[in-house]
């Protein structure tokens, strides 16, 4: 009778445990379901979130705004609700960075973070993050009655996640992009895009080194000797259209007209149409004054001549720019009106190169817009604060060329349309 007694003791005591481990499987199953449900459907609305607010970059306030629209609409959708629950402001409980803003919807917290980016924010770029707390069920017998689920989507305008500092258009030709000897490239804080759909869209050789913050080529890249492009590039993007195709032609209207002239010494231009060649030559010093010039047989900087204009954009409709020997050139853009941040741009009719040898220096702030034209770089440049848009660019010998990525106000998205991030 004892013996039986234990045993039966036993039973009591198996069964008790196995019940609890029924009833925590049981918590497991149904309670982990219910989290993963949620995690899920959160995914989805943050995805679509960011993808609708990357469309109204880089306007942040547009972008947020859109962003908690599309949230609060799938979220009343999902929940049957007569109309969507209206984005509430609230104090952030995680915020990821100063640029987030934090809102209530229905009974999720969302975050909006737009420009987005660590450590450089991209005015390109946004990220959202939804949380909500999920009661649990058979959990609350282990002491759990709840669990905050959040998930977070980023989302980026144009497949670019920075600024726009070189864009190459030609669409299919080989070596797009090429770089040779000793030649530095660099983009600070923004992206390089070349168009070309060529398995050698980019090319680098010798010692040549190409960097940026990104690198997005519809082709493929080639390197050869000891170049380095430096991130890889990602291969397979779509192509960018013309940021600036809808930049209009300088009117004429109201301009003085100029014959072309010889410079070799001390002189100042003024703004309007010069007719002829431009050529400074010697030991030439000329001081550009504020406003658009207009040239149809080009200019020429040579020997040791300084070129210096400050608020100037040189429309090139004829001939090409070219900088040789010694010859050092420094402008900076305007700063309002329809060419704020231009300061070069060739008609789209004009192929002539622009073209930056010797030991020449170059000192530009702003936009260099070449949309039919190559940009040919021998001697070194400080492009700051700028973007350029070329046909095709060719960087050889031994220049060494940075441009601080900064779009101009004309600058459209030039995008495809908005995508995910990883």
């Amino acid at each position: 009778m004892p013996f039986i007694a234990y045993r039966r003791g036993s039973t009591v005591v198996f069964v008790s445990l196995s019940l609890f481990v029924l009833l925590g499987a049981a918590a497991f199953a149904v309670d982990w379901g219910l989290i993963t449900f949620t995690k899920h459907q959160l995914q989805n609305f943050v995805d679509a979130a960011a993808l609708a607010g990357a469309q109204e970059l880089p306007n942040a306030s547009n972008a947020r705004q859109k962003a908690t629209e599309n949230y609060a609409r799938n979220y009343a959708n999902n929940f049957n609700l007569a109309s969507p629950p209206t984005p509430q402001p609230i104090s952030c409980t995680d915020p990821v960075s100063p640029t987030t803003l934090c809102y209530r919807i229905g009974t999720d917290e969302v975050q909006v973070t737009a420009p987005y980016g660590d450590p450089t924010p991209s005015p390109n770029r946004i990220h959202v993050r939804a949380c909500r707390q999920v009661n649990l069920f058979f959990a609350r017998l282990l002491g759990m009655a709840s669990r905050r689920v959040c998930a977070e989507a980023a989302a980026r305008k144009g497949g670019a996640r920075f600024p726009r500092g070189l864009v190459v258009l030609d669409g299919s030709g080989s070596q797009a992009l090429f770089l040779q000897g000793n030649a530095r490239f660099t983009v600070l804080n923004g992206s390089i895009i070349v168009d070309s759909n060529a398995p050698d869209a980019i090319f680098a050789q010798g010692n040549a080194i190409l960097s940026a913050s990104e690198i997005l080529v519809t082709g493929n890249f080639r390197t050869q000797g000891n170049a380095l492009i430096t991130p890889t590039p990602q291969t397979g993007q779509p192509p960018v259209p013309d940021p600036l195709a809808n930049l209009p032609a300088p009117s004429t209207t109201g301009l003085p007209v100029f014959p072309g002239r010889t410079i070799s010494g001390i002189a100042t231009l003024q703004p309007g149409v010069y007719t002829g060649s431009v050529r400074l030559i010697g030991n030439a010093f000329v001081t550009m004054q504020p406003g658009i010039y207009i040239f149809r047989r080009g200019l020429l900087v040579s020997g040791n001549s300084q070129l210096v204009g400050n608020g100037v954009m040189l429309y090139v409709e004829g001939g090409r720019i070219e900088v040789q020997g010694n010859g050092q050139m420094s402008l900076t853009p305007p700063t309002s009106g329809t060419y704020a941040g231009i300061t070069i741009f060739y008609a789209r009719t004009n192929s002539n190169p622009l073209w930056l040898s010797g030991n020449a220096v170059q000192n530009l702030q702003g936009t260099v817009y070449l949309p039919r034209s190559l940009l040919h770089l021998e001697g070194n440049a400080n492009l700051t604060q700028g973007m350029i848009v070329t046909w095709r660019a060719e960087i050889i010998g031994n220049p060494e060329v940075s441009i601080q990525a900064q779009e101009p106000p004309a600058a459209t998205g030039g995008d495809t349309g908005s995508a995910l991030e990883g």
